[in-house]
């Protein structure tokens, strides 16, 4: 693998977890949404395929906490989605059909409300994680291709 590899994996992965993060809008914003197009484990969704596996690399590149915030800010918004799947994907209230057909519930107002606010701060997570690819992206820019060679 090289530079150019890492740099069009971390731009996939950037993509990748800006469409899970539309996906739970969708969700919040009562657009039909399945539970399994937005993933809730950190390694089973595209942008954790990524990160535990290629992104690991990115460990061998840089020492400073960049690549660790990453994952912090990765596993951080996966708690803060599974809040916003408990309310609209509990079949505690849900008929054996609904249950059968994976139907979302009907969602309250006040479930609602607690929904948004939890997509406002997956968002402001989701916006810090993009940051920080930014700042690795940025770093693995400004290293040469013969200095990037050592690190693999």
């Amino acid at each position: 693998m090289d530079k150019l590899d890492v740099l069009r994996n971390i731009r996939a992965a950037r993509r990748a977890h800006v469409l899970w993060v539309q996906r739970a809008k969708s969700l919040v914003n009562g657009l039909p949404v399945t539970k399994e197009q937005i993933p809730l484990e950190v390694t089973t969704c595209e942008f954790g395929q990524w990160f535990y596996c290629d992104g690991q690399i990115l460990l061998s590149i840089f020492t400073e906490d960049a690549v660790k915030k990453v994952e912090e800010k990765h596993k951080s918004l996966h708690d803060i989605y599974m809040r916003i799947f408990k309310i609209y994907f509990s079949t505690a209230s849900q008929s054996f059909f609904e249950k059968l057909l994976k139907y979302k519930k009907e969602v309250s107002e006040t479930e609602r409300d607690i929904a948004l606010k939890e997509l406002e701060r997956l968002e402001i997570v989701s916006s810090e994680l993009i940051s920080y690819l930014n700042i690795i992206e940025k770093k693995l820019n400004t290293i040469d291709e013969e200095t990037f060679s050592k690190f693999i």
